[in-house]
Protein backbone atom coordinates (compact mmCIF):
# COMPACT_ATOMS: atom_id res chain seq x y z
CA UNK A 1 0.00 0.00 0.00
CA UNK A 2 1.18 3.53 -0.72
CA UNK A 3 3.16 5.19 2.10
CA UNK A 4 1.00 8.33 2.18
CA UNK A 5 3.01 9.98 4.96
CA UNK A 6 6.21 9.85 2.87
CA UNK A 7 4.45 11.13 -0.24
CA UNK A 8 2.96 14.10 1.64
CA UNK A 9 6.32 14.87 3.30
CA UNK A 10 8.29 14.95 0.06
CA UNK A 11 5.65 17.00 -1.77
CA UNK A 12 5.39 19.47 1.11
CA UNK A 13 9.14 19.98 1.21
CA UNK A 14 9.50 20.58 -2.53
CA UNK A 15 8.53 24.15 -3.41
CA UNK A 16 9.06 24.17 -7.16
CA UNK A 17 7.07 22.31 -9.80
CA UNK A 18 9.39 20.62 -12.33
CA UNK A 19 9.10 21.11 -16.05
CA UNK A 20 7.12 18.26 -17.61
CA UNK A 21 8.99 15.90 -19.92
CA UNK A 22 6.74 14.89 -22.87
CA UNK A 23 6.68 11.26 -23.92
CA UNK A 24 5.70 9.72 -27.29
CA UNK A 25 2.05 10.20 -28.18
CA UNK A 26 1.57 6.69 -29.60
CA UNK A 27 2.76 3.31 -28.34
CA UNK A 28 3.52 0.93 -31.22
CA UNK A 29 6.12 -1.52 -29.86
CA UNK A 30 4.50 -5.00 -29.56
CA UNK A 31 6.31 -5.81 -26.31
CA UNK A 32 5.16 -2.56 -24.74
CA UNK A 33 1.58 -3.20 -25.82
CA UNK A 34 1.58 -6.74 -24.40
CA UNK A 35 2.97 -5.47 -21.10
CA UNK A 36 0.39 -2.66 -21.05
CA UNK A 37 -2.46 -5.12 -21.52
CA UNK A 38 -1.00 -7.37 -18.80
CA UNK A 39 -0.87 -4.47 -16.34
CA UNK A 40 -4.64 -4.00 -16.68
CA UNK A 41 -5.56 -7.58 -15.83
CA UNK A 42 -7.47 -7.98 -12.58
CA UNK A 43 -5.00 -8.38 -9.73
CA UNK A 44 -2.46 -6.16 -11.50
CA UNK A 45 -1.29 -2.68 -10.44
CA UNK A 46 -4.24 -0.83 -12.00
CA UNK A 47 -7.02 -2.95 -10.44
CA UNK A 48 -8.13 -0.44 -7.82
CA UNK A 49 -8.28 2.35 -10.38
CA UNK A 50 -10.18 0.22 -12.91
CA UNK A 51 -12.70 -0.76 -10.25
CA UNK A 52 -13.21 2.90 -9.39
CA UNK A 53 -13.69 3.89 -13.04
CA UNK A 54 -16.29 1.17 -13.57
CA UNK A 55 -18.20 2.18 -10.46
CA UNK A 56 -18.29 5.86 -11.45
CA UNK A 57 -19.15 5.19 -15.09
CA UNK A 58 -21.95 2.87 -14.04
CA UNK A 59 -23.87 6.00 -13.05
CA UNK A 60 -23.09 7.82 -16.29
CA UNK A 61 -23.72 5.35 -19.15
CA UNK A 62 -27.31 4.80 -20.27
CA UNK A 63 -28.83 2.18 -22.63
CA UNK A 64 -28.50 3.22 -26.26
CA UNK A 65 -25.60 5.59 -25.64
CA UNK A 66 -22.65 6.09 -27.97
CA UNK A 67 -19.49 6.30 -25.86
CA UNK A 68 -16.17 7.59 -27.18
CA UNK A 69 -12.96 6.56 -25.39
CA UNK A 70 -10.30 9.11 -26.37
CA UNK A 71 -6.74 7.71 -26.50
CA UNK A 72 -8.11 4.32 -25.52
CA UNK A 73 -4.91 2.34 -26.15
CA UNK A 74 -5.70 -1.39 -26.23
CA UNK A 75 -9.01 -0.59 -24.54
CA UNK A 76 -8.81 -2.21 -21.09
CA UNK A 77 -11.57 -0.01 -19.68
CA UNK A 78 -13.58 0.12 -22.90
CA UNK A 79 -13.67 -3.68 -23.15
CA UNK A 80 -14.86 -4.06 -19.56
CA UNK A 81 -17.61 -1.53 -20.20
CA UNK A 82 -18.62 -3.11 -23.51
CA UNK A 83 -19.16 -6.45 -21.76
CA UNK A 84 -21.26 -4.84 -19.03
CA UNK A 85 -23.36 -2.73 -21.44
CA UNK A 86 -24.09 -4.75 -24.62
CA UNK A 87 -26.76 -2.24 -25.70
CA UNK A 88 -24.24 0.63 -25.76
CA UNK A 89 -21.90 1.40 -28.68
CA UNK A 90 -18.26 1.98 -27.73
CA UNK A 91 -15.80 3.72 -30.04
CA UNK A 92 -12.10 3.71 -29.24
CA UNK A 93 -9.95 6.49 -30.71
CA UNK A 94 -6.18 6.27 -30.64
CA UNK A 95 -3.17 7.33 -32.69
CA UNK A 96 -1.64 3.82 -32.52
CA UNK A 97 -3.07 1.27 -34.95
CA UNK A 98 -1.29 -1.63 -33.19
CA UNK A 99 -3.00 -0.60 -29.94
CA UNK A 100 -6.38 -0.53 -31.67
CA UNK A 101 -5.68 -3.88 -33.34
CA UNK A 102 -5.03 -5.39 -29.90
CA UNK A 103 -8.34 -3.97 -28.66
CA UNK A 104 -10.33 -5.26 -31.64
CA UNK A 105 -8.71 -8.69 -31.38
CA UNK A 106 -9.68 -8.86 -27.71
CA UNK A 107 -13.22 -7.74 -28.57
CA UNK A 108 -13.53 -10.59 -31.09
CA UNK A 109 -12.26 -13.12 -28.55
CA UNK A 110 -14.82 -11.86 -26.02
CA UNK A 111 -17.52 -11.81 -28.75
CA UNK A 112 -18.22 -8.12 -28.20
CA UNK A 113 -20.06 -6.75 -31.22
CA UNK A 114 -20.50 -3.24 -29.79
CA UNK A 115 -16.85 -2.14 -30.12
CA UNK A 116 -15.35 -0.14 -33.00
CA UNK A 117 -12.22 1.96 -33.51
CA UNK A 118 -10.88 5.03 -35.30
CA UNK A 119 -7.13 5.56 -35.68
CA UNK A 120 -6.96 9.33 -35.32
CA UNK A 121 -5.39 12.15 -33.40
CA UNK A 122 -7.62 13.12 -30.45
CA UNK A 123 -6.89 16.80 -31.08
CA UNK A 124 -8.77 16.66 -34.41
CA UNK A 125 -10.91 13.49 -34.64
CA UNK A 126 -12.10 14.02 -38.24
CA UNK A 127 -13.77 10.60 -38.28
CA UNK A 128 -16.19 11.41 -35.45
CA UNK A 129 -19.22 13.44 -36.44
CA UNK A 130 -19.99 16.62 -34.52
CA UNK A 131 -22.61 16.24 -31.77
CA UNK A 132 -22.77 12.47 -32.25
CA UNK A 133 -21.55 11.12 -28.89
CA UNK A 134 -23.39 10.78 -25.57
CA UNK A 135 -20.32 10.22 -23.35
CA UNK A 136 -16.62 10.98 -23.75
CA UNK A 137 -14.22 9.14 -21.51
CA UNK A 138 -10.44 9.40 -21.32
CA UNK A 139 -8.33 7.70 -18.67
CA UNK A 140 -4.57 7.94 -18.07
CA UNK A 141 -4.16 9.39 -21.56
CA UNK A 142 -4.05 13.19 -21.80
CA UNK A 143 -0.48 13.32 -20.50
CA UNK A 144 0.61 11.82 -23.85
CA UNK A 145 -0.24 15.10 -25.57
CA UNK A 146 2.84 17.15 -26.49
CA UNK A 147 1.90 20.53 -25.02
CA UNK A 148 -0.84 22.79 -23.69
CA UNK A 149 -1.88 23.78 -27.20
CA UNK A 150 -2.67 20.15 -27.96
CA UNK A 151 -4.44 19.74 -24.61
CA UNK A 152 -6.61 22.75 -25.40
CA UNK A 153 -7.42 21.29 -28.83
CA UNK A 154 -8.36 17.94 -27.27
CA UNK A 155 -10.89 19.60 -24.99
CA UNK A 156 -12.23 21.48 -28.00
CA UNK A 157 -12.76 18.12 -29.72
CA UNK A 158 -14.57 16.77 -26.68
CA UNK A 159 -16.98 19.69 -26.80
CA UNK A 160 -17.41 19.32 -30.55
CA UNK A 161 -18.35 15.62 -30.62
CA UNK A 162 -20.69 15.68 -27.61
CA UNK A 163 -24.45 15.78 -28.05
CA UNK A 164 -26.35 18.42 -26.07
CA UNK A 165 -26.68 17.06 -22.56
CA UNK A 166 -23.76 14.66 -23.06
CA UNK A 167 -21.33 13.78 -20.29
CA UNK A 168 -17.60 13.48 -19.67
CA UNK A 169 -15.37 11.31 -17.48
CA UNK A 170 -11.68 12.19 -17.60
CA UNK A 171 -8.90 10.90 -15.38
CA UNK A 172 -5.15 11.41 -15.47
CA UNK A 173 -2.07 12.01 -13.36
CA UNK A 174 -1.06 15.41 -12.10
CA UNK A 175 2.52 16.62 -12.20
CA UNK A 176 4.12 15.80 -8.86
CA UNK A 177 6.66 18.26 -7.47
CA UNK A 178 9.18 15.87 -5.97
CA UNK A 179 11.19 13.29 -7.90
CA UNK A 180 11.33 11.32 -4.65
CA UNK A 181 7.53 11.12 -4.68
CA UNK A 182 7.64 9.90 -8.25
CA UNK A 183 10.17 7.25 -7.23
CA UNK A 184 7.84 6.02 -4.48
CA UNK A 185 4.94 5.70 -6.92
CA UNK A 186 7.10 3.86 -9.44
CA UNK A 187 8.40 1.47 -6.78
CA UNK A 188 4.83 0.50 -5.88
CA UNK A 189 3.97 -0.30 -9.49
CA UNK A 190 7.23 -2.26 -9.84
CA UNK A 191 5.95 -4.76 -7.26
CA UNK A 192 3.29 -5.99 -9.71
CA UNK A 193 4.28 -4.91 -13.23
CA UNK A 194 7.00 -5.94 -15.71
CA UNK A 195 10.01 -3.66 -16.09
CA UNK A 196 8.91 -2.21 -19.43
CA UNK A 197 5.58 -1.11 -17.91
CA UNK A 198 7.37 0.38 -14.91
CA UNK A 199 9.46 2.52 -17.26
CA UNK A 200 6.32 3.60 -19.12
CA UNK A 201 4.71 4.59 -15.82
CA UNK A 202 7.74 6.59 -14.75
CA UNK A 203 7.71 8.45 -18.07
CA UNK A 204 3.99 9.10 -17.67
CA UNK A 205 4.47 10.72 -14.27
CA UNK A 206 7.12 13.01 -15.72
CA UNK A 207 4.88 13.88 -18.68
CA UNK A 208 1.85 14.83 -16.59
CA UNK A 209 0.37 18.31 -16.88
CA UNK A 210 -0.14 20.56 -13.89
CA UNK A 211 -3.73 20.09 -12.75
CA UNK A 212 -4.36 23.84 -12.78
CA UNK A 213 -3.47 23.95 -16.50
CA UNK A 214 -5.83 21.06 -17.27
CA UNK A 215 -8.68 22.72 -15.40
CA UNK A 216 -8.15 26.02 -17.19
CA UNK A 217 -8.25 24.30 -20.60
CA UNK A 218 -11.41 22.44 -19.64
CA UNK A 219 -13.14 25.58 -18.35
CA UNK A 220 -12.21 27.46 -21.51
CA UNK A 221 -13.34 24.82 -24.03
CA UNK A 222 -16.17 22.85 -22.40
CA UNK A 223 -19.68 24.27 -22.49
CA UNK A 224 -21.16 21.90 -19.94
CA UNK A 225 -21.20 21.67 -16.15
CA UNK A 226 -18.57 19.40 -14.63
CA UNK A 227 -16.79 18.82 -11.34
CA UNK A 228 -13.08 18.54 -10.66
CA UNK A 229 -11.92 16.09 -8.02
CA UNK A 230 -8.27 15.68 -7.11
CA UNK A 231 -6.29 13.63 -4.64
CA UNK A 232 -6.11 15.08 -1.14
CA UNK A 233 -2.81 16.54 0.11
CA UNK A 234 -0.87 16.16 -3.17
CA UNK A 235 -1.66 16.65 -6.87
CA UNK A 236 -1.25 13.02 -7.82
CA UNK A 237 -4.41 12.61 -9.93
CA UNK A 238 -7.52 14.41 -11.08
CA UNK A 239 -11.03 13.56 -12.28
CA UNK A 240 -13.15 15.79 -14.49
CA UNK A 241 -16.65 14.42 -14.63
CA UNK A 242 -20.18 15.57 -15.27
CA UNK A 243 -23.14 14.68 -13.09
CA UNK A 244 -24.54 11.13 -12.88
CA UNK A 245 -27.04 10.32 -15.62
CA UNK A 246 -28.60 7.15 -14.21
CA UNK A 247 -28.55 4.61 -11.39
CA UNK A 248 -25.85 1.96 -11.39
CA UNK A 249 -27.38 -1.24 -12.76
CA UNK A 250 -27.66 -4.13 -10.27
CA UNK A 251 -25.71 -6.40 -12.65
CA UNK A 252 -22.83 -3.92 -12.69
CA UNK A 253 -22.80 -3.66 -8.90
CA UNK A 254 -22.78 -7.44 -8.60
CA UNK A 255 -19.88 -7.74 -11.05
CA UNK A 256 -17.85 -5.11 -9.22
CA UNK A 257 -18.48 -6.84 -5.91
CA UNK A 258 -17.23 -10.14 -7.37
CA UNK A 259 -14.10 -8.51 -8.76
CA UNK A 260 -13.37 -6.69 -5.50
CA UNK A 261 -13.68 -9.99 -3.62
CA UNK A 262 -10.86 -11.47 -5.74
CA UNK A 263 -8.40 -8.66 -4.94
CA UNK A 264 -5.83 -8.95 -2.16
CA UNK A 265 -5.92 -6.82 0.99
CA UNK A 266 -3.54 -4.15 -0.30
CA UNK A 267 -5.51 -3.65 -3.51
CA UNK A 268 -8.80 -3.44 -1.60
CA UNK A 269 -7.22 -0.86 0.70
CA UNK A 270 -5.96 1.13 -2.29
CA UNK A 271 -9.47 1.09 -3.79
CA UNK A 272 -11.00 2.37 -0.54
CA UNK A 273 -8.28 5.00 -0.19
CA UNK A 274 -8.87 6.17 -3.76
CA UNK A 275 -12.56 6.71 -3.07
CA UNK A 276 -12.00 8.41 0.29
CA UNK A 277 -9.06 10.64 -0.56
CA UNK A 278 -10.70 12.77 -3.21
CA UNK A 279 -11.48 16.44 -2.76
CA UNK A 280 -13.61 18.63 -4.99
CA UNK A 281 -12.12 21.84 -6.30
CA UNK A 282 -14.17 25.00 -6.44
CA UNK A 283 -14.52 26.24 -10.04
Amino acid sequence: MLPIHKIVWHEWREKRVPQRVPEPEAMVDPEQIRAYVKAYEWGGPTSALQLHHLRELGAMIKPGDIVLDMACGPGPLLLELAALYPDVSFVGADLSQPMLDAMLDAARVRQLSNVSAVCQDITTLPGVQPASVDMVISTSALHHLPDLHALDAAFGCIQGVLKPGGGIYIFDFGLLKSTKTQDIMVAEVAKLAPKITVIDYQNSLRAAFQISDVVECAKRRLDLPFKVKTSSFVDFFYFLQSSPRCEVAPGTLAYLARVRHTLDFNMKAEYSMLRLMRRELAL
